[in-house]
């Protein structure tokens, strides 16, 4: 669960959007324009071959005219086998450009270059400051947050080749996993001690780790694939992106460009496979007959990159999923009830809905609904988080066209104890009566139903999940009874 610390006059902010979040499609559509700040300076670091710090720098793209004070953050790694590219380079600007008119802040990112490329331990060295020069700028950026809008709860880390494997060793490669090599060998340009990960380039943020939310890899490897899963922070939501035929960084595994100096890396097939196994959300999406980065001569795949991406940081990473809805869903005519709604982010308001039911009052998760007029409805709740995003859920409605007052008298003697229950509860049925019993989840779905005329009747739900349940007990007069149960 995400930790949100909010603001008073965002809470003011928030209020006055409430009609206008619920009906349109920020994250998934293009709704604005874009303002650029260019070479902005993150840290000063070594490079490989110099004996100072040099400056780096990245340029922050933002939605124009956004008034949104915090947005999710996207941030880019070019690609270039770390030893060629920079943060303006195709297709970066066209790649930053599609998340700013979407309402997130992207930042393309400049970072060291350079290797012996006759020595694997310094292509792993070369793999290790990008890491480090990931995590320089992810500290400036949480730092310099209320700057540029930033909301550090949800960052998105992505990359194209050398980019995506810096971006996956950020993720997934611990302080203890890093390679030997990274603490110099032999002599002269690589052998000196290139320190830890976060302590690199600045001293922003503490020089503490900023851990990312979601991540997006394309043509993406790592040394190791047992760096994934291993912790309990490596399970956030990662989408992929790998041509099958890529020569450059293998689908499957190999040396990058068949070269055998380089450090054999495991691509995109078997990072997913050990995804799946360890159970970390993920999806991979292969390009059969592509090779490497074959966006930059065919903007088709990079729409499908954007396309499908966006969707899926929206929908695994920045929304709140609603989790349960409670409340009554075989309501009493004329009567009023109350739906609570719980999500796995803070919910900051509600957007609800019916056709027939009168809405009384809400709060930022609970709604209270006058029910007049008998038959079926459906309650339908958008639920909105601190930056905009929602989960819509639809709870299905039956209104008994008997008042409660008189439903209750007609099934006098019929009592269903005890309640709550561990999962074994008792119908108490003294007249001897037929009588047919269906259970429910509160969300509607029948769970159990039978027909019994015994004194006292017997059910057992303790194999089903510990939750609410609606009981509708019913005579063969037609006479209907329905109550809560709760199973603990």
């Amino acid at each position: 669960m995400k930790v949100v610390i909010i603001g008073f006059g965002l809470l003011i902010y928030l209020s006055t959007v409430v009609a206008q979040t619920c009906s349109n499609e920020r994250y998934i559509d293009s709704l604005f324009g874009v303002n650029v700040s260019y070479n902005v300076e993150y840290q000063q670091a070594k490079p490989y071959g110099s004996l100072i710090d040099l400056p780096y720098h990245m340029d922050i793209y933002e939605p124009a005219a956004d008034t949104l004070p915090l947005r999710p953050l996207v941030i880019f790694q070019f690609g270039g086998g770390y030893l060629i590219g920079d943060k303006l380079n195709p297709p970066a600007n066209d790649y930053c450009s599609y998340w700013a008119q979407h309402g997130y802040v992207c930042a393309a990112i400049n970072y060291r270059l350079g290797f012996n490329t006759l020595l694997s331990g310094s292509a792993e060295r070369a793999v290790y400051r990008a890491v480090q020069d990931l995590q320089a700028s992810l500290r400036f950026l949480v730092d310099e947050r209320l700057i540029y809008g930033i909301d550090t709860n949800n960052i998105i880390v992505s990359g194209n080749s050398a980019g995506a494997i810096s971006s996956l060793h950020s993720t997934y490669m611990d302080v203890d996993q890093v390679p030997g090599s990274t603490s110099g060998f032999g002599f002269g340009l690589d052998s000196d001690d290139l320190g830890g990960p976060f302590s690199s380039g600045n001293t922003n943020f503490g020089n503490m780790e900023v851990k990312a939310h979601g991540v997006i890899s394309c043509w993406g490897a790592m040394l190791d694939t047992n760096f994934v899963g291993d912790r309990p922070d490596d399970f956030i939501p990662i989408i992929m992106f790998h041509g099958e035929d890529d020569s450059a960084v293998m689908f499957t595994s190999g040396h990058p460009f068949s070269y055998p100096a380089f450090p054999i890396l495991y691509g995109s097939q078997p990072l997913k496979t050990r995804m799946d196994n360890q159970g970390i959300l993920s999806k991979l999406i292969p390009f059969p007959g592509a090779g490497h980065e074959p966006e930059l001569l065919n903007p088709a795949y990079l729409d499908t990159i954007l396309d499908e991406s966006s969707h899926f940081i929206y929908h695994e990473v920045i929304r709140p999923e609603i989790t349960n809805v409670t409340g009554q869903i075989f309501p009493y005519l004329n009567s009023t009830e109350t739906y609570t709604v719980f999500a796995d982010d803070p919910i900051n308001y509600m957007c609800v809905s019916s056709m027939t039911g009168n809405i009384i009052s809400q709060s930022a998760n609970q709604v209270d609904v006058e029910w007049t007029v008998p038959g079926q409805d459906t309650l339908q709740i958008i639920a909105v988080n601190h930056i905009l995003a929602n989960d819509t859920a639809y709870l299905p409605i039956e209104v008994d066209n008997l008042t409660e007052l008189n439903s209750v008298h007609s099934n006098d003697g019929l009592l269903v104890f005890p309640n709550p229950s561990s999962g074994i509860a008792y119908l108490e049925n003294p007249q001897g009566d037929v009588v047919t019993v269906s259970v429910h989840t509160i969300d509607g779905r029948l769970v159990r139903q039978w027909s019994n005329s015994a004194m006292r009747i017997e059910f057992n739900l303790s194999d089903h999940p510990r939750s609410a349940y609606v009981l509708q007990i019913q005579k063969n007069n037609g006479d209907v009874k329905r109550q809560l149960l709760i199973v603990q």
